[in-house]
């Protein structure tokens, strides 16, 4: 106790002495119990608030095709234009994560502490009931706006061809590489969950770094 009285800068007021402990970063037990929490709170919505959450995160994820068909349209013919059309990648996950919408990729983390921290048949079928409606309310949503945008006049000729210029990249990957791709993207949203609870005040250029990552890869 003496020891850390000494080791304290001298001249400090309670007031600051105060603010440097709120500005201490929290410690790794108290994330995991921030983010066990959420992942509780999430298993307990009801069926309908789940799915018109996902819904709605379906539609909007819509965002991400949307930035980055406009911006490879934009930036056709021109070298390296895929390092800045990747940027738009990052709209959907912004908007979904921000207006706090349900998708099934940010569900990695959050809905599965609550359940390995009490593992039961109870928590199971909880997980997997949440892990059901989101993923079905996500790829509705996302099938619905696909739809919008390639059939309805919105957009010009050579934005609806980047569209599908991005659509066809994505399938030509067999199913290893899906899968191994897929393991890589769980791993960094679930990183992305992590430090967002850490760094609240940077959440932004979280979301746009790991998903900028995401899309380059």
């Amino acid at each position: 106790m003496d020891h850390e009285v000494d080791s304290k800068t001298p001249g400090l007021s309670a007031e600051e002495e105060r603010e440097i402990d709120e500005n201490q970063p929290p410690r790794a037990a108290v994330l995991h119990e921030t983010l066990r929490m959420q992942g509780d709170h999430e298993l307990e919505r009801s069926v309908a608030a789940l799915w018109w959450s996902a819904l709605a995160a379906g539609l909007t994820m819509g965002l991400s095709l949307m930035a980055m068909g406009l911006l490879n349209s934009r930036l056709e013919g021109i070298p390296g234009s895929h390092v800045i059309s990747s940027l738009g990648y990052s709209a959907g996950f912004l908007a979904v994560i921000l207006a706090r919408q349900q998708l099934f990729t940010e569900n990695t983390i959050t809905a599965v502490l609550p359940v390995m921290s009490k593992l039961n048949l109870a928590n199971i079928g909880r997980l997997l009931r949440l892990w059901g409606v989101v993923l079905t309310g996500n790829l509705v949503g996302t099938l619905t706006v696909a739809y919008v945008m390639l059939n309805l006049p919105i957009f010009d000729t050579s934005t609806d061809k980047a569209f599908l210029e991005i659509g066809h990249k994505v399938m030509e990957n067999d199913m290893a590489q899906m899968f191994s791709k897929g393991i890589v993207s769980g791993w960094m949203i679930s990183t992305m969950v992590w430090m967002i609870a850490s760094m609240e005040n940077a959440k932004i250029a979280i979301i746009v770094l790991i998903t900028y990552l995401m899309a380059l890869g």
